[in-house]
Formats: structure tokens, sequence, C-alpha cells
């Protein structure tokens, strides 16, 4: 290397050392963002549009290109110089020199040995121009002020020489972003391509902290999904850690201010875990050989949902780079982790609906599938759920050689447990029919029964009774179920002879009443479905309507009665949704 340059470096008063970035890792080369015959090109236009001697070092001060010396410059060069011996001016010959700094990391150094120039060509002054990304008349104007004697001449120079240091400098920052976006995106793809193909909820949390500390080339990195029941940070999902690091001990949103300005939003950035008071376990911490950390938020439509946290072995300033390419990171996880808890609750939805299905199946099967048919008896029953799984359920149960049992119950409540309870009274009341005609013994039996497993809020109305087809007799006794109506000749009956609800009183007694039928009689059985459906005003179909139209039908057969009685609800209730469900059973005594 030449004095000149030698010189030149010293007075760009920079250091000849290598320098390194913010991480710590050695300083990029200057030629990794501009080839040498990028850079050649350069020096050249330079040297020959100001007439100059240019060369380009790297941050050692090793020169990169060919020095480039103008076809005039070796003869103007000595005129001057013995000009200005004669003049006693010394100062004037040393050459100037810039630094070319990218993110305050000296890239190399431009080196130029002003002498009076000769005129300027237009051609060339738009070429260099063109390629520094200046406007022509800016780098025009600067060098004509290098063709001045004196120190006009030196500070036109220096303006120049920082004026072209800073267009290399230019150049090289957009080509480091540019570098700097496409390994994000690099980075981003294969971590979206990785969440893309899991399966599962914890094969996405595992792929996700393992794809964070690959992609930041940390030690080891952890994720914690927030439980707001209990205010904590539950770890979910690690790698590169220690069992006994994960032991440490709770961490809860109230107690850590770290994780909670990373759940508002923020990006926290910790230099030494074992001295930050911030950090809850801070001896944990230098025992695992952790010493910087990066926290950021998961948030999912600005709803936290938890914290992402990479660690290294080494004291480490995270720089904007990084920071950027973890809080992308953590946003899409955010969003997978999100989509697989949808698509698990899904799943778990489309299993408990068939395991729904299959109840449903299951209780429609304890119905009769037909009524039983019976000489001088017209006998039909519908059964309408308001959900897939009900608690009303009717039965028919046959008693002996001319005896049938009826029954038609209500159970509190709607779906899975009010089907389940459902389920149990049927079995009770089948296991207690055997004594036929004690009624009020077999209803306080199936009370006493009910009333061992059920809560306080539980209960269950029905009416059963028991048929003598041969001799036209009606037993019945109803557990504070809606009285069924009896229509003869045009006239409704009541009958509500019973008791209160089964599931209350264990001791509860009962009563029963004999009735006999008669042709013509039509038996109306219904659970509370029918009078309280509800129309968009509010308003109740009730016990008037129903046995207007009761009365209006009671000519037709037992299954248009019910098509017909059905068919009046749903056209008073409209569009509007049912809200309990609907069951009935019609008896017409034919002969």
């Amino acid at each position: 290397m030449t004095s000149e340059m030698k010189e030149a470096g010293a007075a760009s008063g920079e250091s000849s050392k290598p320098q390194a970035g913010a991480t710590g890792q050695p300083a990029v080369r200057l030629t990794e963002f501009l080839d040498l015959a990028t850079l050649q090109d350069i020096q050249d236009s330079l040297a020959m549009v100001a007439q100059v001697k240019a060369t380009i070092l790297d941050n050692n001060g090793q020169a990169l290109t060919q020095t480039t010396v103008s076809e005039r410059f070796s003869t103007r060069s000595a005129a001057i110089a013995a000009a200005r011996k004669q003049r006693g001016d010394t100062n004037l010959d040393q050459p100037f020199a810039a630094p070319i700094i990218v993110n305050e990391v000296k890239l190399g150094t431009i080196v130029m040995e002003p002498a009076k120039a000769a005129p300027i060509k237009n051609s060339q002054v738009t070429k260099l121009a063109k390629k520094l990304g200046f406007p022509a008349e800016q780098v025009r104007t600067i060098i004509e002020a290098m063709n001045e004697e004196g120190m006009g001449q030196r500070t036109a120079s220096v303006q120049f020489l920082y004026l072209l240091a800073n267009a290399l400098s230019r150049l090289c920052s957009q080509e480091m972003q540019l570098r700097q976006r496409i390994q994000e995106l690099t980075a981003l793809f294969n971590v979206s391509t990785m969440l893309s193909g899991s399966r599962g909820l914890q094969q996405i949390l595992d792929r996700i902290t393992r794809g964070v500390a690959e992609t930041l080339h940390v030690k080891c990195s952890s994720l914690r999904l927030l439980d707001e029941h209990r205010d904590e940070l539950v770890i979910k999902s690690v790698w590169g850690l220690s069992e006994s690091y994960l032991k440490k001990g709770p961490v809860t949103v109230g107690m850590s201010t770290i994780d909670r300005a990373a759940l508002s939003g923020q990006t926290i950035s910790i230099a030494d875990m074992a001295n930050d008071e911030r950090v809850i376990y801070p001896e944990e911490a230098r025992t695992e050989g952790i010493v910087s950390s990066l926290v950021v938020g998961m948030l999912y439509k600005d709803r936290p949902i938890g914290v992402i946290r990479v660690y290294t072995a080494e004291p480490h300033e995270f720089t904007e780079f990084e920071i950027k390419l973890l809080q992308s990171i953590a946003s899409q996880a955010a969003v997978a982790i999100e989509n697989a808890r949808l698509q698990e609750e899904a799943l778990e939805k489309d299993r408990l609906e068939r395991q729904v299905q299959i109840a449903a199946e299951v209780q429609r099967r304890m119905m009769p599938a037909r009524p039983p048919e019976i000489e001088g008896f017209d006998i039909s029953a519908l059964y309408v759920p308001c959900f897939e799984l009900g608690g009303d359920f009717f039965d028919f149960i046959p008693l002996g050689d001319h005896s049938l049992g009826i029954t038609v119950a209500d159970v509190v409540g709607k779906g899975l447990p009010a089907s389940l309870q459902m389920a149990s009274v049927r079995a009770a009341l089948r296991a207690q029919a055997d004594n036929v005609y004690d009624l009020d013994e077999i209803v306080a039996r199936v009370n006493k029964s009910m009333s061992l497993d059920m809560r306080s809020n539980e209960f269950i109305t029905l009416w059963y009774g028991a048929l003598d087809y041969k001799n036209k007799q009606l037993t019945y006794c109803s557990a504070g179920h809606e009285p069924a109506l009896l229509v003869r000749n045009g006239q409704i009956r009541e009958l509500g002879v019973g008791g209160m609800v089964i599931g209350v009183d264990p001791e509860q007694r009962y009563d029963k009443e004999v009735v006999q039928l008669e042709a013509g009689d039509v038996l109306w059985i219904f659970t509370d479905g029918v009078p309280d459906a509800m129309n968009y005003s509010g308003e109740k179909y009730g016990k008037q309507r129903m046995r207007e139209a009761l009365l209006k039908y009671a000519g037709e057969p037992a299954e248009q009665i019910c098509r017909q009685m059905l068919w009046e609800t749903r056209r008073f209730v409209g569009l509007n949704r049912r809200t309990d469900d609907t069951t009935i059973v019609v008896m017409k005594v034919t002969e």
C-alpha cells in the first residue's frame, strides 16, 4: 500500500481494524454488497470525470480496486506540486479519504488525490451521476469547485469524496436491507411450511419452539400459553431447556412485569437475566446457563394468548432484524395456535355430536315405534324434541291378556341430562308396572327410587294410566303432570288425580282414579310443549286454544288429531324457535 493510502486511511478518522456489528458477529465486507467490477467501474468514472487519482480500500485498509489515474493527472500533478512548493503551500498535496459506513459499521474507504482538472465533459458527468443516484447538476457544481485554487478546491474535493462515499453506503444499505428482507421472508416461509404441515395443537407448539431456535440461532426457546382462569402462563413447549429449569416455579401475569408487557404488545429484550430485577428466577437462569433473552407476546385479533421466549448462552444485543423476525413468527404462531384450537374444538364437537346422535337413536328406540293395535281403540302418539335429545317420553307397556300401560312424562331441563333422567324414570316405571292396577303404589315407588339420585332443582312430571281394554276401564295417576283431557259428547273433563312431582319428596303418597270409558271418548295426554308454545310476540298458545282445537278435531281418527293439533301450534308459533319438547298421545274409543 502506498504512503498516500496509509495517510488517507488515517485522515478518514476511522480505525483500520476490522469492526463488528451489534450482534458481536464479524463485520460484513464491502464486496458482499458491491462486486469488484462495480467498484472498479465507479472508481474509474470518478477518476475520469474529476481528473483525479482514486482507490477504494476495505475495512482493513487494503486496496480492493486497481488505482485509477486519469490521463492528465500525472503531468498536472507535477506542475501543481511545483507551484505549491514555490508558494510554500504543503498542506494541499494530501490525499482525501472518506469512510463507507453502513449501520454504523465501516465497510471500507474511498481515497482520492485531486489535481486541477481539465474542462468537464457533460456525458461523463451524467454517467457518473446516474451510477451514484445523484442529480447531475449537483455533481457538476462540486467538480467545478474542485477546479478552483486554494482552500475552495480542498473543500470541494472533500465534499465530493463524501458525496461519493455516501452514495456507496446507500447502495450497500439498500442491498443489505434487501437481503435481510429475503432472509426474513425465507425464515417465515420455512416456519409457515413447518406449521402448515402440523396436525394437532401440541405438534404445532413443538414446531414453533424448534423453528424459532433454529431460525434465530439461539440456544433455546420456550412457549407459554395464557390460562385466563388462573392468570398463569403455562409452559406448553420448549426447545433446549432442561427439565430442572422448567420446574423452577409458576409464572403468573400478576407477578411478571416482563410478560405483562409482552402480552400488551411490547417486545422485551433482557441483556442479563441473572442481574435483571424484572426476572423472577435469576438464579435458575444462571444455573441453566442462559444470559440474554427476547420475549414477544402472541396476540390473536388483539387478544393475548401467550408468549414466546428465546435465550442465548452469551451476552447478546438483539438486532432490529431479529426482533422483527421474532415478532413476525409470533404473529404467525398465534394464528396457527388458534386455528389448531378451533380445529380440535371442531373435532371434539363432531365427536360429541356423533355421541349425541347415537344417544338420540337409543332414546328413540326406547319409545314405541308404533302404537299398539287394540280392537275397539284407535291409539296414536307423536314426539317432537326441542333438541336432538329430549326430556319428554311416552310409553306403552303390555300388562297382561287385556291390559295396557300408558305413560307420558316430562323431565325438567333439556338435552343430555334430561335424556338420562328420562331413561332412568322409564326403567323405574317398567320395573314397578307388574302391580298392574295399584297405580298409586307404582308411582310412589318410582318417586322414592328417583328421589335418591336427583338434585334439589331436578324433578319429573308423569301421567300413568292402566287400560283394561276388555272392560273399557281406565285407572290413572298423575304426578304433578298436566291433567289429561277426556273429550265426551263435546265436553272436556280433566283427569288430574294423583300427587306432586317425582323426585322432590321420597315419602310422597299418591291417589288414583278409575274412569269408565264409552264409545266416542277421546283421551288427550300431552306435555307442556303444546300449551307453552310461544310466538314472536311472546304470547303462549295456551290451554284455551288447545281445548278449542281439540274439540274441533275430536271427530277425526287418532293420528289425524295428533297431526292437526301439532299443526295448530306450529301455525301459531310461526318461525319462532321451539323452546320445549312436545309429546302427544291420543286414544279414541271406537266401539
